[in-house]
């Protein structure tokens, strides 16, 4: 088959992720992969760290350089004649987008260019974005609506929105359950991951540590006034880069804490996750997060929010903890595992083991794939 897979942005978060692991797997099994995204979020911002790893894998891709992150009306009139273009002169068999954006985008190109197999991948539904004006949430809802509309089939990663999407008006039959897997890690130990992220911390430290972009619906700000409350001892490395940093390294400064909290900017910070003796995800949206599966591989007790996309891992006081976000939750929870490590590591086998058999990128590329052929 010819597949192109199209997304909004090229960093490497979860949903590029996503895009890559299945880009890969689809080439290896013989099909004919192409992969079209935006730049790193910005308007006339560069492409991102997807878009190495396609280059390093063999992987065509193609740049569609009006994609970006927020509403724009021209630009994303403008983007839509790229997509609609480049699918037109690919004439494949399967357009699988994904994100929001490329979702709407492309599902509308590729019904005008005729394509006979449109997959959309949601990521969490975008109108769950608490922070965004009700305005916006409601046209968002209409979006995501349409965009189903226009696929044939849609993927839902978790499974509360799972349900919830097949509750949407007439679209029940193109909704299915798809969740994510993950492939095996090559872990740095905790000494080597140490040594590399940050040398210079005091031997003794505690270290909390949360992968994602530094994006209001990660809700750092939350885990960073959660510090005030923790021991002396205690160090939160954020890895991840976003257009909160200013607003973040303001809020570190005015506490105080340029010695104990850190952003380590964007690395690929999968591999060093041992280096962490906690894991925090204080997100206010998620579908069915990769850095939580990776910090299950790496064997982590975790702190997250109690999201539906992270009830699909997370069973509270077997796999980890699920909290409301604040700060003083978080600090209560993550006190209370510094406190207890015998519980800690209670909790971090059994999410290794959960995580091993329930989320295989193998399964998550099987089902897929019937889905392409269907």
């Amino acid at each position: 088959m010819k597949i192109l897979y199209l997304i909004t942005k090229s960093n490497f978060g979860g949903a590029q992720k996503y895009v890559f692991e299945l880009a890969v797997a689809a080439k290896e099994a013989g099909h004919e992969v192409t992969v079209a995204c935006g730049g790193t979020g910005f308007a006339g911002a560069s492409t991102g760290k997807l878009v190495e790893k396609l280059d390093a894998s063999g992987i065509q891709n193609y740049s569609v350089k009006n994609f970006q992150r927020d509403m724009s009306f021209l630009s994303d009139i403008m983007a839509f004649f790229e997509v609609w273009q480049l699918v037109r002169k690919n004439n494949n068999d399967v357009l699988h987008v994904t994100s929001s954006k490329a979702g709407g985008v492309g599902a509308l190109a590729g019904r005008l260019a005729g394509v006979k197999n449109i997959i959309f991948t949601s990521h969490g539904l975008t109108f769950d974005e608490v922070w965004r004006p009700h305005w916006q949430r409601a046209l968002i809802y209409l979006g995501t609506w349409l965009t189903i509309a226009l696929s044939h089939k849609t993927i839902m990663i978790s499974t509360e929105t799972f349900a919830r999407a097949q509750k949407m008006p007439f679209l029940t039959k193109k909704i299915f359950l798809v969740k994510n897997g993950i492939a095996p890690i090559p872990f740095l130990t905790k000494a080597e991951a140490r040594g590399e992220l940050a040398p210079d911390l005091p031997k003794n430290s505690f270290w909390i540590g949360g992968i994602g972009e530094l994006h209001p619906n990660k809700n750092w700000s939350s885990i960073i006034q959660a510090m005030t409350s923790l021991p002396d001892k205690a160090q939160l490395l954020i890895i991840g880069e976003g257009e909160e940093r200013i607003y973040l390294e303001r809020q570190i400064k005015s506490l105080g804490f340029q010695n104990r909290v850190h952003l380590l900017g964007y690395i690929d910070g999968a591999k060093y996750l041992k280096a962490f003796d906690i894991f925090v995800l204080p997100s206010l949206k998620e579908g069915l997060p990769y850095v939580l599966l990776e910090a299950g591989l790496a064997e982590l007790p975790v702190v997250v929010s109690d999201l539906p996309g992270n009830h699909d891992i997370i069973d509270t006081g077997e796999t980890g903890f699920l909290v409301e976000p604040t700060p003083k939750l978080l600090s209560t929870t993550i006190e209370m595992l510094i406190r207890d490590e015998g519980m800690g590591r209670r909790l971090a086998h059994n999410l290794h083991a959960s995580v091993t058999k329930n989320f295989s990128i193998e399964e998550m590329f099987e089902e897929t794939m019937t889905l392409y052929k269907k």
